[in-house]
């Protein structure tokens, strides 16, 4: 008789219900990327999860949401502080003034921060050195039309910067935004700083690998043009201006060849089709 009682009371038995929260974009903002990220991964043990991307990621990124990502880690001393340069040089004399971060000398960044000479900044890599930007007489708020010129930015554009951008920090006179590539995750900082001498400071470079395929040039060439539009002085990124860098970068691209992403134009199958050396 106890054991029907038992029995009886387990089939009459109704377990209260399981309440899953799904995480909203919202909830995903209010946190860092990185705890997102992990929590994100929870979750979709029990509910499908939007991928956790900027913003304005383009489409094609979903397909890429559960690819092991690469953002690395941000240099520590970004933004405005007290920049040295020429401190080694022989010929040049030391400075110090208010700027961004110099580059490491990796043909995967750009900065208006580095030695004088040529001969000082290839001692320690490629160079990566860009004249300051320099915006048109008759506007009065030029750091408001820069701004404006780099959230017009178009991620996907030359097939960069898939996973979209998003602006970090930004005030009257510094601007730091955080670029994602579309299949690996990889993180640029992109930086803008408009300098007492009224010139704009610009800082374009990744956190990983040696190389960036040429991703930095064509991001900052990508935002020049707009603004020259406007009437601002603006010096391209070419192989005449940087030769090792895009030498470096047009390696990088022949070693991982994509036709699909790449096209297979006839400059690109020429230089694949150069003889092995070694």
């Amino acid at each position: 008789m106890l054991l029907a009682m038992v029995v009886c009371s387990a089939l009459s038995f109704t377990p209260p219900p399981i309440v899953t929260r799904v995480a909203s974009r919202r909830d995903l903002t209010s946190v860092s990327r990185r705890d997102a990220l992990r929590f994100v991964g929870v979750g979709a043990l029990t509910a499908a999860t939007p991928a956790v991307a900027f913003d304005n990621a383009i489409g094609e990124y979903a397909n890429y949401a559960d690819k092991p990502k690469r953002p690395g880690n941000p240099p520590k001393d970004l933004g405005t502080a007290q920049r040295s340069i020429n401190v080694n040089s022989i010929e040049a004399d030391p400075e110090t003034f208010l700027g961004l971060r110099g580059c490491d000398g990796k043909p995967n960044c750009f900065s208006t921060t580095g030695d004088s000479l040529l001969s000082d900044r290839i001692l320690t890599g490629v160079d990566t050195l860009i004249p300051p930007w320099k915006p048109p007489a008759g506007d009065g708020a030029p750091f408001k039309s820069l701004a404006q010129a780099v959230k017009a930015y178009q991620p996907g554009q030359s097939f960069i910067d898939g996973g979209g951008f998003e602006v970090v920090k930004e005030t009257d006179t510094y601007l730091y935004l955080q670029f994602e590539s579309l299949k690996k995750g990889y993180i640029d900082d992109v930086e803008f700083f408009l300098g007492p001498s009224g010139l704009v400071q610009v800082r374009s470079g990744s956190r990983v690998g040696q190389t960036d395929f040429g991703v930095n040039a064509s991001r900052l060439n990508y935002i020049a043009a707009a603004l020259r539009k406007q009437g601002w002085s603006i010096d391209d990124i070419s192989p005449k201006t940087h030769a090792d860098y895009f030498y470096a970068a047009d390696d990088a691209r022949d070693q991982t060849f994509d036709q699909d992403r790449r096209k297979g134009t006839e400059m690109e199958n020429a230089r694949m089709e150069r003889p092995t050396v070694g």
